[in-house]
């Protein structure tokens, strides 16, 4: 039934206008892509920053989650399962490790559902969010890459741990220490599932050419990678909490336009710095993990430390 579905949908969009499939394209890229992290940015450094620490708490745990059961299942894309899939090039360079269930999907569906959640009050901004996970969900099947069943676990999955957070925040919200206990907790654990994803034993299947489909040290690298997501975010947060404790209170624009100008910046500049200096490392799931440990904790730490400090000299 799922092959049928997409089988259908590649008939629409073989048919269909080349800017119609550049825009699902663009969705699936933008939107599922570096739109997720950065919004979430822009929330917690200049709007609300009780509401973007939401989000940015809820983000990495179901990332790394989604890529644990990933690497559980070993679900293979579609198009290496039925020769009737046949997605455009584009998708495929986009569409890394296995199938179930979409990392895509549940990175917009744990960003903008996040901020759906902390906004549920104001429709204006709820509605939209959700449009852009249905859209995001949508474009994983139009382009071929994803099943439905894919996709809608990746939003389950998204769904089960915004609850979640938002029960445990309830619980710690009025402590440090039970904030830190949290961040400590939640960064052990990552580290004994990355090692239990580094020892696991992964399927090794060829296609007709003689190509392994899946290369496990792929496999490996991505969940090294979104620990590192979570790392990175979690040290920083815990720290910033520690040693910085800005605030989001009566900002004037100039204000939030500087911080959302210096996050941004700096953001490229460390994504920049960290790929080169991790590129360095012989081990490639180590390489994954420290690039995104790295990038995430230099912009989540250092920006506001920045700012700050900016702040402060102009008082």
């Amino acid at each position: 039934m799922d092959i049928k579905y997409l089988h259908f949908l590649q008939g629409i969009r073989e048919s269909a206008p080349e800017w119609f499939n550049d825009l699902i394209q663009f969705i699936t890229d933008v939107a599922g892509g570096i739109l997720i992290i950065l919004i979430p940015m822009m929330i917690f450094f200049c709007i609300d920053k009780k509401k973007g620490k939401f989000v940015l708490i809820s983000l990495p745990i179901a990332s790394a989650l989604n890529v644990f059961i990933k690497n559980l299942f070993c679900v293979y894309r579609p198009w290496m399962r039925s020769e009737l899939i046949t997605p455009t090039e584009k998708a495929i360079k986009g569409a890394g490790g296995y199938s179930f269930p979409s990392s895509h999907t549940q990175g917009s569906a744990s960003s903008f559902g996040s901020i759906a959640f902390v906004y549920r009050k104001k429709k204006l901004i709820m509605i939209p969010c959700i449009c852009l996970v249905l859209l995001v969900a949508f474009s994983r099947n139009y382009l071929g890459v994803h099943t439905p069943q894919d996709v809608l676990v990746g939003m389950l999955v998204s769904a089960v741990v915004i609850f979640l957070i938002n029960a445990i925040q309830k619980k710690s919200e009025s402590s440090d220490k039970d904030n830190r206990i949290f961040y400590i907790v939640s960064i052990v654990v990552t580290l004994l599932v990355m090692i239990f994803m580094c020892l696991k034993n992964y399927p090794i299947d060829y296609d007709t050419a003689g190509n392994i489909l899946i290369e496990p040290s792929n496999a490996v690298s991505s969940f090294t990678s979104k620990a590192g997501l979570l790392i990175g975010v979690f040290m920083a947060l815990m720290l910033e909490e520690k040693y910085i404790e800005f605030g989001t209170d009566d900002l004037k624009l100039s204000k939030r336009i500087v911080r959302a100008v210096i996050g941004i910046v700096l953001y490229f500049i460390s994504a920049i710095i960290s790929a080169a200096l991790c590129s360095l490392l012989p081990i490639k799931w180590l390489s994954a993990f420290a690039q995104s440990a790295i990038l995430y904790f230099c912009v989540l730490f250092f920006t506001p430390l920045i700012f700050t400090k900016i702040e402060a000299r102009k008082h």
